[in-house]
């Protein structure tokens, strides 16, 4: 008769597996948020690969981010499985040291330049990424907090590898666990090329629909009065006016000339009033070129719905569909529903495109990289009501206008829900709803 002898189950056993389960999840969560929105992902290696001065190698970001995603999330995949255990912790193990030393360097690159040119009088300049893009646009940490999270990582880390030899390879389950890395790689290649081809199912940034984009965009300058110094002839004392008090002291005649007699200017400072409001998505912009002026918040507050049509670079976009695109604009232009777009490429190829198509929407200006940022296609379409995302579409899935006629009960209904779920306040107090913003007369207007 003969026994199977079983592992005793002690603590190690235990600390083993939860080490095993928790990096799988983990790196398949990482990948998974990232995976989403590659071209984001590719970004972010765009950064690293100029701040290493391997710019040469950025025409290579989007394949590199693709297989970076892929092998992480098949490493998360393997580890779930348990699949062939020694030669996935050594994998493991490389791809951990690789990010923990690279954390390390992000972490305290600043710190060990200004100590070396402290040390050596010299005056070295270094671009450091500051968010290492470990979690997408999902989660955003500094420098230090992913260092640190990584070391935490690689505690994990160090307990799979070292106890590589007693993860049981069941060989009847070898079969499964093949198929399920063959899954695991059509699944994540799937979502990152789906995603690429369309927008990000999971919408990690600013722009994302039922968002009130009108709270991100918007900015209000601060209240400024003029402080004016004076020194006393007599004594020596310094005393301070506002624009007000030397205003009444100039009214009253026997005043004013004491004051002329017994005091000289010394200098004046500015005095913050009331403290402004800086726009969070500051760098994005819907700039006029005929009026040279931000016509952003505006255009984004306005009731109603409207859309803006996002060409970051007309020289790179796809516009095999463009007529298609021009003519959805022509109907909502036609069916008083404004139409705009925006773009960060020079007027001369704006004008150049407009001749070309024909166009009758207007073309407002920004920098590329907020364009990115809402959206990722190249060009896309946004749609817009009272402040709010309610909509948005890669060039290859904007909708026939029957069809968007079609959705807009849903949208309404929508609408409200995102009103109850985030106010239409803005960062002055004011709830947008109860001001009457009327459409912009320009917004229409042929360049």
């Amino acid at each position: 008769m003969s026994y199977i002898r079983k592992e005793r189950k002690d603590i190690v056993y235990y600390l083993r597996e939860f080490s095993r389960l928790f990096m799988g999840i983990l790196f398949i969560f990482s990948s998974y948020v990232k995976g989403v929105d590659p071209y984001g992902f590719s970004i972010k290696l765009e950064e690293y690969l100029i701040s290493f001065g391997l710019d040469f190698f950025s025409p290579l970001a989007m394949t590199m981010a693709i297989g970076a995603i892929t092998v992480e999330f098949l490493i998360g995949v393997a580890l779930i499985v348990n699949f062939k255990m020694r030669f996935t912790s050594w994998v493991l193990l490389l791809f951990m040291l690789f990010f923990t030393l690279l954390t390390f360097w992000l972490a305290y690159a600043l710190d060990i330049v200004n100590l070396y040119n402290s040390i050596f009088h010299k005056n070295v300049k270094i671009f450091v990424v500051t968010d290492c893009g470990c979690f997408g646009d999902f989660i955003t940490l500094s420098n230090k907090q992913t260092f640190y999270k990584n070391v935490v990582f690689m505690l994990f880390t160090l307990i799979i590898f070292g106890q590589n030899k007693k993860y049981k390879q069941n060989k009847l389950a070898l079969r499964k666990q093949i198929i399920a890395l063959l899954v695991g790689l059509i699944a994540i290649l799937f979502v990152q090329i789906y995603c690429l081809r369309h927008e990000p199912w999971h919408d990690f940034r600013p722009w994302y629909k039922g968002n009130f984009i009108a709270a991100e965009t918007y900015s209000e300058a601060p209240e400024m009065d003029f402080i004016f110094i004076y020194k006393n002839k007599t004594n020596n004392a310094i005393v301070e006016y506002t624009t007000d008090e030397l205003m009444a002291i100039s009214e009253d005649e026997a005043t004013y000339e004491d004051f002329e007699n017994n005091y000289v200017y010394v200098d004046r400072k500015d005095k913050i009033i009331k403290k402004g409001t800086e726009a969070k998505l500051a760098d994005f912009e819907l700039q006029d070129k005929e009026q040279k002026t931000d016509m952003k918040e505006s255009i984004i507050e306005q009731k109603g719905y409207h859309f803006i049509l996002f060409i970051r670079n007309i020289k790179t976009a796809s516009l095999n569909n463009f007529k298609q695109i021009n003519d959805f604009a022509n109907q909502c232009i036609n069916d008083n529903i404004p139409f705009i777009a925006v773009t960060g490429s020079m007027p001369k190829e704006v004008a150049e495109l407009q001749q070309k198509y024909n166009t009758e929407f207007h073309f407002y200006y920004s920098d590329e990289t907020p364009l990115k940022t809402a959206i990722r296609n190249n060009p896309g379409l946004i749609l817009l009501k009272d402040g709010y995302i309610i909509d948005k579409w890669s060039f290859r899935d904007i909708p026939s206008y029957d069809k968007f006629k079609n959705s807009i009960p849903t949208y309404d209904k929508n609408l409200i829900k995102y009103k109850i779920k985030i106010p239409p306040i803005l960062p002055n107090g004011v709830n947008l709803d109860s001001v009457n913003y009327s459409v912009k007369e320009n917004m229409q207007i042929d360049e």
